[in-house]
Order: structure tokens, then C-alpha cells, then sequence
């Protein structure tokens, strides 16, 4: 008998407890540090894709269904999740930052179960610091509150149940990962490309078999699979049972089958789980009153156009190296981390010394930067998809490299582990440099106005008309009815809503006709222009703002000069140089201090 048998273990049990709360305490100050960041960007204005959202959110919230039928749209799990704090909340900017923050700390820790799980604790903390500091880093619209902002969460998380999957081969965890990854795709379309990573590495592990491609290899298992989850094996036995028959070949003791580990049988699990959302989604909309047509071309067809259109309208290539150009300042870090963590792993895979953690982690980096290239434009929020893998692989790379200098002899140990400070100092002093204003010395009109330096380096004309959008917005606000309608003629739904009003019409962003999405924008313009006019004649809005000149649509500019007057009018030095605000003109004597 080992009398120091309980000695150890209860010495085992302090360590581990100790451990457990040294991680709880450094995940406490990453996520506070995180939180801090984005804190500090609460002011800053919001734009029209984050007002659009916000406005399909609230009006969910009251009941009205609403989709972007001119597209290109969003798909709609964002919102719906919005319009459920907005229940407990209220709408307002202020809870449209702290819901994104909140989605952003989740995915924090997100990241760290990943590289935990993965490569280890040390990994999982710096990973989760260098995701927690980039991914709200200025340059990337990190302080907004973006697609992207809870893209991340659903994201990560399908990674790392692929992973569990993987290495476990358990049922439910193929299953909940096309979950997620359905999820993240419902978010933002570009999740879908997770899709692409499961089924590449798929591929891969049945290439380094080795082996013939058999169809019966795939799909006929020699062991009984493990069980489904034990609360629905009586409910679905009708179902289970003969699919478990033809799989089984009596082998008891629910060890993995070559069909979970080498077939597609996890892939149609994995369908499954992605199919749940998708046809709950599609039911959804179907029950209020909108078609399959108005589905796909919303969250599909019209941004197909849009990528199509990016191609045509911009050089890629420019367009990415001038992105790159004040990314990289930003996070430079996690990109040169990115590519050397990438070839140390793959010369590991090519040399059989991989693990299938490493195989899925280089397909996650390689798909999250591929889509990007298919967009064709690459606004600065697009690259907010790649900060969680390049964060891991960069974490992965930094503690590797430090352990491998204590291989070294203690001379070449210190100059490596110098070479090695010095690089991660520069890169930490150029982010410094770069952010440090964004964050600790303008004010929120400075952080809208020099989000990117697009202009000859000096400022953001899309920042400037933000701010111009929430002061219009304000003043509909205070001088109109919580019950009276407007209507926007132009791209700015943020004003609906910051101002909290309904727009007159279910058409209401013009989306369509902006330069990036088409080429002829009035063309565009008389696909929905009936169904506009018919509403606008029908509730009569209150406030009309004209960005876009009346003369593009005839049958509006008379019913504007017919019914409106001219209560504000402010002029700009960029596009779209003069805004004109329109009130009904019977309500026009009724505000003193019209301007």
C-alpha cells in the first residue's frame, strides 16, 4: 500500500487549483484590458452599415420583420440577436457598442479554450491578448461595432469544436460544429468559408492515407460508432436504430469507426448541424410573408453583384496594398508572427511531424486571408476575420521560438533571445506610435473623421459625413413625432436609427445604387421606385433628407416640391457636397428655429 499516495494527490490538487487561478486571473486582466480598448471608442459615430443593422434590430424588437430587399444585404442572425438586448435595454448607440463588446469578450475566451486546447496554456493566454488588443485596434474598425464585431465568436468556436471533433471523433461534435459555423455563416456570409477548411482538410487526411479512394471505405464502418446523445435514442429509435444496424457489425464498447475518423459520414453530420438554422431561418421569413426569391437575392444574389461589381470597379491589388498600408503599422505583428508560425508548421507537416491541430489551424489562416481576395475591395473591417487565426499562430510561434533558443548554447541562446526581444519591441514601439492618438488623444469626432487617412493622408470624407448623418439625425428627432415616418433619399439609414424613427418605406437604404454595387444606379434605381412612391404617397413622412440630386427619380422631385419645403440646408467640401432637409409643408410654421 502507498501511504504517500494521498499526500500527492492532494499536493496534485493544490497545484492544479493554483494553476486554475493564476489562468483566472491573467484572462481577468486580458479581458478587462479588451474591454478598456473598445471602452475608449464608445464615442466615436457610427456609420450607415452599423445603423442599418441597428435599425432592422429595433424595429424587430417592435415586431416589424424587415429585410434589405435592394440589397446587398446582411443575413439576419445580428440583428435578431441585437433586437433581443434591445428588448431588455432599449435602442440606443450606447447599447449597440457594449452588445458588440460583450460578443468581442466572449470571443476572447473563445480563443483561448482554441489554443489551449491546442498548443497549450502559455499559447492560450498570449493568444487571447493578441486578439483581445488587435482586434480592437483602430485601423481595422475595431472599435466599431461591425458584422465582424460578432462574426468572431461563432467563428472561433466552430474551429474549435472541429478540433475536439477531430481529435475525439464523438457524434455531437461534428454535428455542433456545422452548428456554428452555419451560425457564423447567418452572421456574416464570409463565415461560410469555414465550410471550405473542413472540407480541405478532409481532403488532406485522405490523401496522406495513402490509400485507394472506395466509396465503401468511406461510408462502412468496421466498429460500432459511439452513441447519439442518450436523451433522444428512445425519441428517434424509429430513426436510429436501422442506420446503427447497417453500421454495426456487433463489435461492442462504443469504440470510434473508421467512418467518423476517415468517411464522410461526420461531413453529413456536420451538414446537419449547419441545415438546423438555415431552415429555421428560411422559416422564419416565410411565416412573415417574405419569398425564397427575396431570401436569396438579399443575403446572396445582390452581394454576388457586389463582389462581381468590385472586380470591375477597383484594382485588387492597389486597393490591397494601399489597405496594407496602414494595417500593418497597426498589426504587423501578428502577420510576419502569422508567416513564420505557418512555416515552421508546414515544414513539420511536410516532414510527417504534424499534428492534425496544425493541418486545420494553416487551413483556418489560409481560407480567413483567401476570401478576402474575392471580394475585390478591401475596406479596413474586412480584416478583422483573419486577427483570430493569425492570433494563434503568432502565439505559437513566439513560445516556440523561445523554447527552441534553450536547445542553443548559452552565447547563441542570448543573441537569439536579443534578435527575438528586439524584433517584438519594434513591432509593439510602430503599433504604439500608430494607435496611441487614436486611442488616448482625439475625440470622438477626431477618432470618426481620421479612421483612415484616405484623403492625401489627412482625413476620412465617410467620417465627416457620419457626423453630418447624426446631427440630421437629432434634429428630426427633436423636432417630429416618435409615431411620424421619414424617408432618407440616399445611402444614410443610420438616421432612422439614431433619430428612432420608422422609415416611410420598406425601401430605404439604396444600397443598389451606390458606385460599388452597380455601374448604373438609376437602372438599378426602377427596379423598386413603384413600390417606393407608393408608400411615400401613402404615410406621407414627416422630414425627407435629399442626398442623392431629385432629378434622378422625376416622379419623387415632384412630389417633394409639391408637398415639402426646405428647413435645413448644409454644405459640405466633399461628397456629396449640399444636403437638403425637407419637412411637409404644412408642419413648416410650426418649428421657431428652423434653419
Amino acid at each position: 500500500m502507498d501511504l504517500l499516495a494521498p499526500k500527492r494527490k492532494i499536493t496534485e490538487i493544490i497545484h492544479s487549483l493554483r494553476s486554475t487561478s493564476m489562468t483566472s486571473a491573467e484572462l481577468t486582466g486580458i479581458l478587462g484590458l479588451t474591454f478598456y480598448l473598445r471602452l475608449l471608442y464608445f464615442g466615436q459615430y457610427i456609420d450607415a452599415d452599423v445603423g442599418n443593422l441597428g435599425y432592422l434590430a429595433w424595429r424587430m424588437a417592435e415586431g416589424e420583420v424587415l429585410l434589405d430587399l435592394e440589397g446587398p444585404g446582411k443575413p439576419p442572425l445580428y440583428f435578431m440577436l441585437y433586437s433581443l438586448f434591445i428588448r431588455l435595454f432599449g435602442p440606443s448607440v450606447l447599447g449597440l457598442k457594449l452588445f458588440g463588446a460583450i460578443f468581442v469578450l466572449m470571443a476572447v475566451l473563445a480563443i483561448y479554450w482554441v489554443a489551449n486546447r491546442t498548443y497549450g496554456r502559455q499559447v492560450g493566454l498570449l493568444a487571447a491578448l493578441l486578439f483581445g488588443v488587435f482586434s480592437s485596434g483602430p485601423m481595422v474598425e475595431g472599435g466599431g461595432v461591425n458584422l465582424e464585431t460578432v462574426l468572431h465568436l461563432p467563428y472561433i468556436l466552430a474551429i474549435g469544436l472541429f478540433l475536439k471533433a477531430s481529435m475525439s471523433g464523438r457524434v455531437r461534435w461534428y454535428f455542433l460544429t456545422g452548428l456554428c459555423a452555419a451560425l457564423a455563416t447567418l452572421v456574416k456570409q464570409v463565415g461560410g468559408v469555414l465550410f471550405f477548411i473542413f472540407l480541405c482538410y478532409g481532403i488532406h487526411e485522405r490523401w496522406i492515407k495513402k490509400g485507394p479512394f472506395l466509396l465503401k471505405q468511406w461510408f462502412y464502418p468496421v466498429r460500432k460508432p459511439r452513441h447519439l446523445w442518450r436523451g433522444w435514442r428512445k425519441k428517434c429509435s424509429f430513426l436510429i436504430d436501422p442506420v446503427r444496424k447497417h453500421l454495426s457489425n456487433g463489435v461492442e464498447g462504443g469504440v470510434q469507426s473508421p467512418a467518423l475518423s476517415n468517411g464522410v459520414y461526420r461531413y453529413i453530420l456536420l451538414a446537419g448541424g449547419a441545415l438546423l438554422p438555415v431552415i429555421g431561418m428560411i422559416a422564419f421569413y416565410s411565416f412573415h410573408g417574405y419569398t425564397l426569391n427575396q431570401l436569396y437575392d438579399s443575403m446572396l444574389g445582390s452581394n454576388l453583384r457586389y463582389i462581381h461589381r468590385g472586380h470591375q470597379f477597383t484594382n485588387p491589388l492597389k486597393n490591397f496594398s494601399s489597405s496594407l498600408e496602414f494595417i500593418l503599422p497597426e498589426n504587423g505583428l501578428i502577420w510576419f508572427g502569422t508567416m513564420f508560425a505557418s512555416a515552421y508548421l508546414l515544414w513539420r507537416i511536410w516532414h510527417n511531424k504534424g499534428q492534425p491541430a496544425d493541418r486545420i489551424l494553416i487551413w483556418w489562416a489560409f481560407w480567413s486571408f483567401a476570401v478576402l481576395c474575392i471580394v475585390g475591395t478591401f475596406f479596413s473591417h474586412y480584416f478583422l476575420q483573419i486577427i483570430a487565426p493569425f492570433s494563434v499562430l503568432t502565439a505559437y510561434g513566439i513560445v516556440t521560438a523561445w523554447k527552441w533558443t534553450k536547445s542553443l548554447s548559452i552565447l547563441f541562446r542570448y543573441v537569439v533571445k536579443g534578435v527575438w526581444i528586439l524584433l517584438l519591441g519594434i513591432a509593439i514601439i510602430i503599433f504604439i506610435k500608430n494607435d496611441y492618438k487614436y486611442f488616448f488623444t482625439y475625440t470622438p469626432e477626431e477618432k470618426t473623421m481620421f479612421q483612415y487617412r484616405g484623403l492625401d493622408g489627412l482625413f476620412d470624407v465617410y467620417g465627416i459625413y457620419n457626423i453630418v448623418q447624426q446631427d440630421i439625425a437629432f434634429h428630426i428627432q427633436a423636432y417630429s413625432d416618435p409615431t411620424e415616418t421619414i424617408y432618407v433619399w440616399g445611402i444614410a439609414p443610420q438616421i432612422y436609427f439614431l433619430a428612432q424613427r420608422r422609415a416611410a418605406t420598406r425601401y430605404r437604404n439604396n444600397y443598389n445604387m451606390s458606385q460599388l454595387v452597380t455601374g448604373n444606379g438609376l437602372k438599378a434605381l426602377m427596379d423598386y421606385a413603384p413600390v417606393m412612391m407608393g408608400d411615400l404617397k401613402q404615410s406621407h413622412p414627416v422630414y425627407i433628407v435629399q442626398i442623392f440630386p431629385l432629378e434622378y427619380l422625376q416622379e419623387f422631385q415632384t412630389f417633394v416640391r409639391d408637398h415639402y419645403k426646405v428647413e435645413m440646408e448644409i454644405n459640405l467640401n466633399v461628397p456629396p457636397y449640399r444636403i437638403r432637409l425637407y419637412r411637409k409643408s404644412r408642419d413648416i410654421e410650426v418649428i421657431p428655429d428652423a434653419r
